[in-house]
């Protein structure tokens, strides 16, 4: 499986994210969206509503999955099986 993250804060989602997340849905078979913490940031929008924005947009579609995450992108990749980080 072919199992990509596209990581991000995601404060707001733009639709030049949802372009992204579009073409990588022909990519691969699996993207997660992966929702950065970072404590010294101040967010427009709390994580859990920037979860919902994003599970909002693409629901329906079983590809895509939304996940929070704090520390290094890589670790993350490690711990989720993802191969591919995908970038605008």
């Amino acid at each position: 499986m072919k199992r990509a993250i596209f990581p991000g804060s995601f404060d707001p989602l733009t639709l030049g994210h949802c372009d992204i997340v579009k073409i990588g849905i022909d990519l691969f078979d699996e993207i997660i969206i992966a929702i950065g913490e970072n404590s010294t940031k101040k967010y427009m929008f709390s994580i859990k509503q920037r979860m919902a924005f994003i599970e909002a947009t693409f629901k329906g579609n079983s590809k895509i999955k939304v996940m929070c995450y704090s520390g290094l992108t890589t670790d993350f990749c490690k711990n989720v099986g993802a191969d591919f980080i995908l970038r605008g």
